[in-house]
């Protein structure tokens, strides 16, 4: 069963009734011309004095109509498409948002894209200019029939056989687009991953002399792709020609048996003006074809991500609410990535420190504490909850993640040392906190919290991104402050502006670091080793004793 929304669903239903009200009216238009020129190479015939000028204004009339009901039909068809995507657009990233943060960095940013770009590009076509064209087809192309066979049943015979079997072969033929279709989005999908990859670091790869070697594979990757086009654009277009070479052997059909059977010219007029309506919705089918095995592709593919798991919850009901207090945290029997059976708590208020070798599983800690992962076998509790179950209002309140890849969003500076505060804040107390954490410099360069930030902070340094992440936390007031090597790329103030962070707030701090000076200014340290918590004590007794942390730093304080 699908996971992507109903296409007819949230209201788009009701338009999509509305293009086959449209689609009818089409119809209605196309019999009303084909038997208004059969009266009007009637009055040739009769040598009338006077103009058929009803005759000719019904033909006027007919042609003003039809194209009315065609651009009504397109611009609704439109909004149904556009809202489908937006509606399939807010479902992906929801999605995404409820997976754990290992899994979606698994995933290369690239092919990511393709989902909300490329993906959805095919599945809006699909919506809009796929299944209005069908739905419009559909009523069309039996209506013109009919208004044939009404005028002479022999001539409705002798166009509708070619027309049946050009259907045919179009219906033979769409089919086979799919699997030229399925190789152009996966090399799509390619392309724009490894471009998505190289680009943020172009300048750096000229430097390490990549750009011949780079360049040779994306035209690799390039010339795969512009393969994979031509093959579904020759495709594509033989099945669109289907349409204008019938539209010729049925008018061949039709002049050969009305001269045979000495039909009347104003019937096989008419007749030729129904075969003439018939050949658009045909050349709208063999475009339904191909944005068909389009959107195949891209729902697979979207299908496919929402089936990727998501965080566990519990049901609203069953959540026990939280105090607005620092809170403990626990973790029992605790797997998760490198770690392996962890059993420890962090009382509530505690200032612990996490200190260990690269790999040990200090960063999953952190993660499995923000609710950003769960284990793989036993459980983390904040207060008596699994930190993935809180409320989105909870979450804010409650927990501060400075990460090493913490989001800032291009937009104002405001919004990036506010974003997940509980509380809305005056202008004048983020201005100090943000002083107060030293962005003072970049205050008055970008011109106050007004001024604007590029995506991922690019016009800010690497030391004035992390001040940035610094005073968002200390905003955010959270009980919980998770602290991934907060003082990585700041200058010589760095671990003075960190204990500022943790000890003006009351909040349960786990701080991973590498600087012993600040790790020995925490309350407790964890020492982690191999997936596990070897050692656990207050930093003087673990740091001056004998055991597995001591040996750890013995060369560093060699050194």
């Amino acid at each position: 069963m699908s996971r992507l929304p109903r296409v007819a669903g949230e209201g788009r239903g009701r338009s999509i009734a509305l293009v086959a009200v449209l689609a009818l009216g089409q119809a209605g238009a196309a019999g009303m011309a084909a038997f208004a020129t059969r009266d009007v190479f009637a009055a040739f015939r009769d040598d009338a004095v006077s103009l058929p000028v009803l005759a000719l204004a019904m033909v006027a009339a007919a042609g003003l109509a039809i194209a009315l009901f065609r651009v009504f039909e397109r611009v609704v068809a439109e909004r149904v498409g556009q809202n489908y995507a937006a509606s399939l657009r807010l479902k992906l990233f929801a999605h995404l948002t409820e997976m754990s943060a290992r899994d979606v960095a698994d995933r290369r940013s690239g092919g990511l894209a393709m989902r909300f770009v490329g993906d959805l590009a095919a599945v809006r076509g699909w919506v809009s200019l796929g299944i209005a064209r069908l739905i419009s087809a559909s009523i069309v192309l039996p209506a013109a029939t009919a208004v044939l066979f009404l005028l002479d049943p022999r001539l409705g015979v002798a166009a509708a056989v070619p027309i049946a079997v050009g259907l045919a072969v179009m219906a033979l033929a769409g089919p086979r687009l799919g699997p030229a279709h399925k190789r152009l989005r996966a090399r799509r999908a390619r392309l724009a991953a490894d471009m998505s990859e190289r680009i943020p670091h172009a300048p750096e790869l000229r430097l390490l002399g990549r750009i011949r070697t780079e360049k040779a594979h994306l035209l690799r990757r390039t010339e795969k792709l512009i393969a994979s086009a031509l093959a579904r654009a020759r495709g594509a277009a033989l099945l669109r020609a289907v349409p204008d070479a019938v539209s010729g052997i049925a008018a061949a059909s039709l002049f050969a048996a009305a001269l045979t059977l000495g039909v009347a010219a104003p019937e096989a007029a008419g007749a030729m003006a129904a075969v003439g309506l018939i050949i658009q919705p045909m050349r709208d089918l063999a475009g339904v074809w191909d944005r068909h095995r389009a959107w195949v592709a891209a729902r697979d593919k979207c299908d496919a991500l929402l089936a990727a798991p998501t965080l566990k919850r519990r049901h609203k009901a069953a959540r026990k609410p939280l105090a607005d207090a620092p809170q403990p945290l626990r973790f029992t029997g605790v797997s998760a990535g490198a770690l392996k059976d962890v059993e420890i708590e962090a009382p509530a208020r505690r200032k612990i420190a996490i200190v260990g070798g690269n790999g040990a599983g200090k960063s999953t800690l952190l993660s499995l504490a923000a609710g950003l992962e769960q284990p793989e076998k036993g459980k983390v509790s904040l207060g008596g909850r699994a930190p993935s179950s809180l409320s989105a209002a909870e979450r804010r309140r409650m927990i501060a993640l400075v990460g090493t890849r913490s989001p800032i969003l291009a937009g104002s500076l405001r919004r990036a040392l506010t974003m997940g505060s509980a509380e809305q804040l005056g202008d004048d107390a983020v201005a100090a906190k943000a002083e107060a954490f030293g962005l003072g410099d970049v205050m008055e360069r970008l011109g106050g919290l007004d001024g604007r930030l590029a995506e991922g902070g690019r016009n800010l340094s690497a030391g004035e991104i992390r001040r940035v992440l610094l005073t968002r936390a200390a905003l955010s007031g959270s009980r919980l402050m998770l602290l991934d090597e907060p003082d990585d790329a700041l200058d010589v103030d760095g671990p003075a502006l960190v204990e500022r962070l943790v000890r003006k707030c009351d909040a349960t701090t786990l701080m991973i670091t590498h600087n012993l000076a600040l790790a020995r200014r925490m309350d407790e340290i964890w020492f982690v080793e191999d997936g596990r918590v070897v050692e656990v004590g207050p930093p003087e007794e673990v740091f001056s004793g004998s055991g597995p942390a001591a040996r750890f730093f013995a060369p560093r304080w060699a050194a």
